[in-house]
């Protein structure tokens, strides 16, 4: 049963802790899947352009010199990673905790995508600029990257919000603008500043990725939903009020992917095959 109750005095139900675990769980699983997802995406054009890629747990790196175009392959790997869960949404068990794991997992793919937009502007090292760094771009395009990335990465933020308060259980948790905001605090907010700071082990050593700089962003990225949701109106309602219970299958689809981010820490060459490099665990 669900340690959720009913406030006598408001009649306002309130968020389970089972289901706000369930949020920070799936947002811990989609915030390293998509950084191993990008990664790959890195892995496969290095692959493409013969550029004999490494992939850790952390950054892919490139053992031959050549085309660095290849290290374009995240970005566009995260930009379709999040269209292609997107789609899946809708057609998701409404309100479970996998439907819950699809959405952030387009919300960070999206994420990862368009702050690669923005730091093509502002970081000299960052990817989309080592991989266009021998193109011939026109002046300004950098400024227009940088803006179309924040543009979009506002515009998913606030798209969001209707899909949080879509896994209300009852008409009185999302019924006026407080209790929406309430309700996306919860499993939006929290996890949203909770589930990156939990990931942090799973990239550690940094060792220069970037991902702890990033985190301030991802914060307010979940700040703007929640402000969002406020005016939010146009939510899904279950015609009956819904149950909520902890998820074990998170908590072991948690544990699995903190094995196999480990397990890339030492470097994996792609093809897995290719045994040209002696690698060594790093701790």
């Amino acid at each position: 049963m669900s340690t959720q109750t009913t406030d006598r005095r408001t009649s306002v139900m309130r968020t389970s802790w089972g289901f706000l675990a369930n949020s920070v769980l799936a947002a811990v699983i989609a915030v390293v899947l998509t950084r191993l997802i990008e990664q790959f995406g890195v892995a496969l054009a290095g692959v493409l352009f013969d550029r004999q890629p490494v992939m850790t747990n952390i950054v892919t790196e490139f053992r031959a010199p050549g085309n660095d175009l290849a290290y374009l392959g995240g970005t566009v790997t995260a930009l379709v990673t999040g269209i292609v869960f997107l789609i899946l949404f809708p057609g998701a068990r409404d309100r479970s905790a996998g439907k819950l794991t699809v959405l952030w997992m387009s919300l960070f793919s999206f994420r990862i995508a368009f702050y690669d937009m923005i730091q093509y502007r502002y970081v000299e090292d960052s990817a989309l600029a080592k991989a266009l760094a021998g193109v011939d771009i026109p002046a300004g395009i950098d400024t227009i990257l940088a803006a179309a990335g924040a543009v979009g990465m506002l515009l998913v933020a606030i798209a969001a919000a209707a899909a949080f308060l879509g896994f209300n259980r009852h008409r009185s948790e999302v019924a006026t603008p407080k209790e929406r905001m309430r309700f996306a605090a919860s499993i939006a907010l929290i996890p949203g500043l909770v589930a990156p700071l939990l990931s942090v082990p799973f990239f550690l050593p940094d060792a220069g990725s970037g991902y702890v700089a990033s985190l301030p962003l991802i914060g307010l990225f979940s700040i703007v939903t929640t402000i969002a949701a406020r005016n939010t109106t146009n939510i899904s309602i279950p015609l009956a009020i819904e149950e909520r219970s902890f998820s074990i299958g998170l908590a072991v689809a948690a544990v699995i992917v903190f094995l196999v981010a480990r397990f890339l820490a030492p470097g994996v060459p792609i093809p897995p095959w290719d045994s040209s490099l002696n690698l060594q665990f790093r701790p």
